[in-house]
Protein backbone atom coordinates (compact mmCIF):
# COMPACT_ATOMS: atom_id res chain seq x y z
CA UNK A 1 0.00 0.00 0.00
CA UNK A 2 1.73 3.51 -0.86
CA UNK A 3 1.42 6.53 1.40
CA UNK A 4 1.43 10.38 0.70
CA UNK A 5 -0.19 12.06 3.15
CA UNK A 6 -1.86 14.41 1.27
CA UNK A 7 -3.10 11.60 -0.83
CA UNK A 8 -4.61 9.73 1.80
CA UNK A 9 -6.43 12.54 3.72
CA UNK A 10 -7.79 13.76 -0.06
CA UNK A 11 -8.90 10.52 -1.36
CA UNK A 12 -9.94 8.92 1.89
CA UNK A 13 -12.02 10.60 4.45
CA UNK A 14 -10.14 10.42 7.81
CA UNK A 15 -9.87 7.46 9.12
CA UNK A 16 -10.57 5.98 5.24
CA UNK A 17 -14.13 4.43 4.48
CA UNK A 18 -16.01 4.42 0.91
CA UNK A 19 -18.28 6.81 2.87
CA UNK A 20 -19.16 7.85 5.77
CA UNK A 21 -21.89 5.90 7.10
CA UNK A 22 -24.44 6.72 9.87
CA UNK A 23 -24.44 5.06 13.40
CA UNK A 24 -26.80 2.01 12.40
CA UNK A 25 -24.85 1.16 9.09
CA UNK A 26 -21.66 1.28 10.74
CA UNK A 27 -22.74 -1.08 13.43
CA UNK A 28 -24.01 -3.08 10.57
CA UNK A 29 -20.33 -3.24 9.07
CA UNK A 30 -18.44 -3.75 11.99
CA UNK A 31 -20.52 -6.91 12.81
CA UNK A 32 -20.24 -8.30 9.15
CA UNK A 33 -16.49 -7.10 9.19
CA UNK A 34 -16.20 -10.03 12.64
CA UNK A 35 -17.88 -12.66 11.07
CA UNK A 36 -15.44 -12.48 7.98
CA UNK A 37 -12.70 -12.38 10.41
CA UNK A 38 -14.15 -15.66 12.18
CA UNK A 39 -15.50 -17.53 9.01
CA UNK A 40 -11.82 -16.78 6.68
CA UNK A 41 -10.77 -19.84 5.17
CA UNK A 42 -6.99 -18.26 5.56
CA UNK A 43 -4.81 -16.22 7.16
CA UNK A 44 -4.31 -13.79 4.45
CA UNK A 45 -7.86 -13.40 4.30
CA UNK A 46 -8.38 -13.12 8.10
CA UNK A 47 -5.75 -10.55 8.53
CA UNK A 48 -7.08 -8.36 5.41
CA UNK A 49 -10.86 -8.41 7.49
CA UNK A 50 -9.31 -8.17 10.93
CA UNK A 51 -7.58 -4.37 9.12
CA UNK A 52 -11.22 -3.52 7.88
CA UNK A 53 -12.97 -4.19 11.23
CA UNK A 54 -9.94 -2.29 12.86
CA UNK A 55 -10.53 0.92 10.42
CA UNK A 56 -14.08 0.60 11.10
CA UNK A 57 -13.85 0.30 15.02
CA UNK A 58 -11.28 3.46 14.91
CA UNK A 59 -14.40 5.73 13.29
CA UNK A 60 -16.95 4.32 15.49
CA UNK A 61 -15.13 6.30 18.40
CA UNK A 62 -13.62 8.70 16.69
CA UNK A 63 -14.79 12.27 17.98
CA UNK A 64 -15.08 14.39 14.62
CA UNK A 65 -17.15 11.62 13.31
CA UNK A 66 -19.52 11.61 16.16
CA UNK A 67 -20.00 15.25 15.88
CA UNK A 68 -20.49 15.12 12.31
CA UNK A 69 -17.05 17.43 11.35
CA UNK A 70 -15.44 14.75 9.00
CA UNK A 71 -14.82 15.92 5.63
CA UNK A 72 -16.03 14.42 2.67
CA UNK A 73 -13.10 12.09 0.81
CA UNK A 74 -13.10 11.57 -2.47
CA UNK A 75 -14.06 8.28 -1.99
CA UNK A 76 -17.33 9.34 -0.55
CA UNK A 77 -18.39 11.43 -3.23
CA UNK A 78 -17.75 8.99 -6.03
CA UNK A 79 -19.82 6.42 -4.11
CA UNK A 80 -22.54 8.74 -3.01
CA UNK A 81 -22.82 9.91 -6.85
CA UNK A 82 -23.00 6.61 -7.93
CA UNK A 83 -25.90 5.84 -5.54
CA UNK A 84 -27.83 8.64 -6.90
CA UNK A 85 -26.94 7.38 -10.56
CA UNK A 86 -28.11 3.57 -9.91
CA UNK A 87 -31.22 4.60 -8.21
CA UNK A 88 -32.08 6.95 -11.15
CA UNK A 89 -30.82 4.49 -14.03
CA UNK A 90 -33.31 1.19 -12.04
CA UNK A 91 -36.23 3.59 -12.12
CA UNK A 92 -36.05 5.00 -16.10
CA UNK A 93 -34.70 1.19 -16.62
CA UNK A 94 -38.13 -0.32 -14.92
CA UNK A 95 -41.61 -0.23 -16.47
CA UNK A 96 -44.22 0.10 -13.47
CA UNK A 97 -47.68 0.01 -13.01
CA UNK A 98 -47.20 3.05 -11.78
CA UNK A 99 -45.75 6.49 -12.67
CA UNK A 100 -43.94 7.42 -9.33
CA UNK A 101 -42.72 10.90 -10.80
CA UNK A 102 -45.98 11.88 -12.48
CA UNK A 103 -47.97 10.58 -9.45
CA UNK A 104 -46.27 11.36 -6.52
CA UNK A 105 -44.85 14.80 -5.78
CA UNK A 106 -42.40 12.92 -3.56
CA UNK A 107 -41.32 11.33 -6.11
CA UNK A 108 -40.82 14.03 -8.25
CA UNK A 109 -39.02 16.17 -5.27
CA UNK A 110 -36.46 13.26 -4.98
CA UNK A 111 -35.72 13.30 -8.71
CA UNK A 112 -35.21 16.61 -8.68
CA UNK A 113 -32.64 16.47 -5.45
CA UNK A 114 -31.02 13.47 -7.08
CA UNK A 115 -30.32 15.68 -10.00
CA UNK A 116 -28.76 18.05 -7.79
CA UNK A 117 -26.99 15.65 -5.98
CA UNK A 118 -25.37 14.11 -9.25
CA UNK A 119 -24.03 17.16 -10.83
CA UNK A 120 -22.99 18.91 -7.43
CA UNK A 121 -20.42 16.35 -6.56
CA UNK A 122 -19.40 15.90 -10.24
CA UNK A 123 -18.32 19.55 -9.41
CA UNK A 124 -16.62 19.57 -6.48
CA UNK A 125 -14.98 16.60 -8.41
CA UNK A 126 -13.60 18.48 -10.61
CA UNK A 127 -13.29 21.94 -9.15
CA UNK A 128 -10.42 23.93 -10.60
CA UNK A 129 -10.13 25.97 -6.86
CA UNK A 130 -6.46 24.91 -6.09
CA UNK A 131 -8.32 25.25 -2.22
CA UNK A 132 -10.56 22.47 -3.22
CA UNK A 133 -9.91 18.78 -1.98
CA UNK A 134 -11.09 17.35 -5.78
CA UNK A 135 -10.32 14.66 -7.71
CA UNK A 136 -8.85 16.75 -10.51
CA UNK A 137 -6.36 18.34 -7.63
CA UNK A 138 -5.49 14.79 -6.35
CA UNK A 139 -4.93 12.99 -9.84
CA UNK A 140 -2.42 16.02 -11.02
CA UNK A 141 -0.26 15.85 -7.65
CA UNK A 142 -0.46 11.49 -7.65
CA UNK A 143 -0.61 10.88 -11.40
CA UNK A 144 3.37 10.96 -11.91
CA UNK A 145 4.02 9.49 -9.20
CA UNK A 146 1.91 6.34 -10.23
CA UNK A 147 3.65 6.83 -13.79
CA UNK A 148 7.05 6.38 -12.34
CA UNK A 149 6.07 3.35 -10.04
CA UNK A 150 4.16 1.55 -13.39
CA UNK A 151 1.07 1.73 -11.96
CA UNK A 152 -0.52 3.24 -14.84
CA UNK A 153 0.48 3.37 -18.73
CA UNK A 154 1.39 6.68 -19.91
CA UNK A 155 -1.21 6.54 -23.12
CA UNK A 156 -3.43 6.38 -20.59
CA UNK A 157 -2.28 9.05 -18.22
CA UNK A 158 -2.28 11.56 -21.01
CA UNK A 159 -5.42 11.23 -22.26
CA UNK A 160 -6.77 12.08 -18.95
CA UNK A 161 -4.79 14.78 -18.92
CA UNK A 162 -6.24 16.21 -21.92
CA UNK A 163 -9.55 15.37 -20.78
CA UNK A 164 -8.90 17.42 -18.00
CA UNK A 165 -7.43 20.22 -19.85
CA UNK A 166 -9.54 23.58 -18.75
CA UNK A 167 -9.31 25.10 -22.37
CA UNK A 168 -9.49 22.13 -24.51
CA UNK A 169 -11.01 19.09 -22.15
CA UNK A 170 -13.70 16.84 -21.82
CA UNK A 171 -15.26 18.37 -19.06
CA UNK A 172 -15.94 21.81 -20.75
CA UNK A 173 -19.62 23.05 -21.00
CA UNK A 174 -18.69 22.26 -25.29
CA UNK A 175 -17.85 19.03 -24.67
CA UNK A 176 -19.62 17.60 -21.83
CA UNK A 177 -22.83 17.87 -21.09
CA UNK A 178 -22.32 17.20 -17.68
CA UNK A 179 -20.83 19.86 -16.61
CA UNK A 180 -23.20 22.06 -19.32
CA UNK A 181 -26.02 20.99 -16.87
CA UNK A 182 -24.10 21.68 -13.85
CA UNK A 183 -22.96 24.90 -14.72
CA UNK A 184 -25.78 26.36 -16.50
CA UNK A 185 -28.12 25.11 -14.47
CA UNK A 186 -27.34 23.94 -10.78
CA UNK A 187 -24.85 26.85 -9.68
CA UNK A 188 -25.68 29.63 -12.06
CA UNK A 189 -29.37 29.25 -13.14
CA UNK A 190 -28.56 30.65 -16.61
CA UNK A 191 -30.67 27.74 -18.58
CA UNK A 192 -32.09 24.44 -18.23
CA UNK A 193 -30.14 21.90 -20.71
CA UNK A 194 -32.36 18.31 -20.88
CA UNK A 195 -30.23 15.70 -19.30
CA UNK A 196 -29.43 12.91 -21.48
CA UNK A 197 -28.22 10.21 -19.03
CA UNK A 198 -25.96 8.51 -21.45
CA UNK A 199 -23.90 11.55 -21.82
CA UNK A 200 -23.43 11.86 -18.59
CA UNK A 201 -22.23 8.49 -17.41
CA UNK A 202 -19.74 8.85 -20.46
CA UNK A 203 -17.98 11.77 -18.51
CA UNK A 204 -18.74 9.38 -15.20
CA UNK A 205 -16.69 6.65 -16.59
CA UNK A 206 -13.60 8.71 -16.89
CA UNK A 207 -13.87 9.88 -13.54
CA UNK A 208 -14.29 6.48 -12.36
CA UNK A 209 -11.48 5.08 -14.08
CA UNK A 210 -9.45 7.96 -12.68
CA UNK A 211 -10.26 7.33 -9.31
CA UNK A 212 -10.02 3.62 -9.41
CA UNK A 213 -6.40 4.33 -10.61
CA UNK A 214 -5.76 6.03 -7.45
CA UNK A 215 -7.59 3.37 -5.28
CA UNK A 216 -6.11 0.14 -6.88
CA UNK A 217 -2.63 2.14 -6.51
CA UNK A 218 -3.12 2.78 -2.52
CA UNK A 219 -5.14 -0.25 -1.74
CA UNK A 220 -6.51 -3.87 -2.07
CA UNK A 221 -9.86 -2.39 -3.31
CA UNK A 222 -12.78 -0.70 -1.47
CA UNK A 223 -14.68 -3.03 0.77
CA UNK A 224 -18.76 -2.91 1.23
CA UNK A 225 -18.99 0.40 -1.12
CA UNK A 226 -22.23 0.50 -1.83
CA UNK A 227 -25.93 -0.01 0.37
CA UNK A 228 -27.59 -2.73 1.03
CA UNK A 229 -30.57 -4.04 -1.32
CA UNK A 230 -32.49 -4.61 1.52
CA UNK A 231 -32.64 -0.59 2.13
CA UNK A 232 -32.95 0.82 -1.20
CA UNK A 233 -36.40 1.03 -1.79
CA UNK A 234 -37.54 0.42 1.37
CA UNK A 235 -40.75 2.59 1.85
CA UNK A 236 -42.07 2.31 -1.41
CA UNK A 237 -44.43 -0.66 -0.98
CA UNK A 238 -47.47 1.75 -1.76
CA UNK A 239 -46.05 2.46 -5.01
CA UNK A 240 -44.57 -0.74 -6.42
CA UNK A 241 -45.20 -4.12 -5.61
CA UNK A 242 -42.78 -6.82 -4.60
CA UNK A 243 -42.01 -8.02 -8.17
CA UNK A 244 -41.29 -4.51 -9.05
CA UNK A 245 -38.81 -3.65 -6.48
CA UNK A 246 -37.20 -6.77 -7.13
CA UNK A 247 -36.79 -5.71 -10.92
CA UNK A 248 -35.81 -2.30 -10.02
CA UNK A 249 -33.07 -4.07 -7.98
CA UNK A 250 -31.70 -5.70 -11.09
CA UNK A 251 -31.91 -3.03 -12.73
CA UNK A 252 -29.71 -1.04 -10.49
CA UNK A 253 -27.15 -4.22 -9.64
CA UNK A 254 -26.57 -3.67 -14.05
CA UNK A 255 -25.60 -0.30 -13.20
CA UNK A 256 -22.87 -0.82 -10.62
CA UNK A 257 -21.38 -3.93 -12.80
CA UNK A 258 -21.21 -0.77 -15.47
CA UNK A 259 -19.64 0.75 -13.15
CA UNK A 260 -17.16 -1.69 -12.01
CA UNK A 261 -16.68 -2.90 -15.70
CA UNK A 262 -15.38 1.20 -16.18
CA UNK A 263 -12.85 1.03 -13.29
CA UNK A 264 -10.84 -1.67 -15.19
CA UNK A 265 -11.10 -0.19 -18.97
CA UNK A 266 -8.48 2.01 -19.98
CA UNK A 267 -9.71 4.86 -21.17
CA UNK A 268 -7.76 5.61 -23.47
CA UNK A 269 -8.35 2.57 -25.76
CA UNK A 270 -11.35 0.94 -24.20
CA UNK A 271 -9.92 -2.25 -23.50
CA UNK A 272 -10.81 -4.21 -20.49
CA UNK A 273 -7.16 -3.54 -17.45
CA UNK A 274 -6.79 -7.14 -16.43
CA UNK A 275 -5.34 -5.61 -13.02
CA UNK A 276 -6.97 -4.67 -10.12
CA UNK A 277 -10.02 -2.13 -9.97
CA UNK A 278 -11.35 0.52 -7.21
CA UNK A 279 -13.65 -2.39 -5.87
CA UNK A 280 -12.26 -5.26 -3.72
CA UNK A 281 -13.23 -8.73 -5.12
CA UNK A 282 -12.62 -10.91 -2.31
CA UNK A 283 -12.74 -14.65 -2.85
CA UNK A 284 -13.82 -17.63 -0.48
CA UNK A 285 -11.94 -20.72 -0.56
CA UNK A 286 -13.47 -23.63 1.05
CA UNK A 287 -11.44 -26.75 1.94
CA UNK A 288 -12.51 -29.82 1.79
CA UNK A 289 -12.32 -32.27 4.53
Amino acid sequence: MKHHPQFNRVLHSEPASARLLNKKELEGVISDCRDKVNEACTEESRELWAEELEKFKELSVNQDYVDGLLPQGIDELIIEMIEWRSMIYALQRVETKRNAFEESAFFAQWYLGAIYGVFSIFGKLLSKDSRDNSLRKLWQLISPIMLEDGACLKQETDYINGCLSVKTGLFTNDKSKAMLFRNKFVSHNEATPKVVWEDIDRDISVLIRMWSLLVSWSSFGIVHPFRDDSCIFLGTEAMFDDLEVKTLLRARQEYLDMVAAWSKTYAHSGEVDKGRGAFANLKVKIKSI
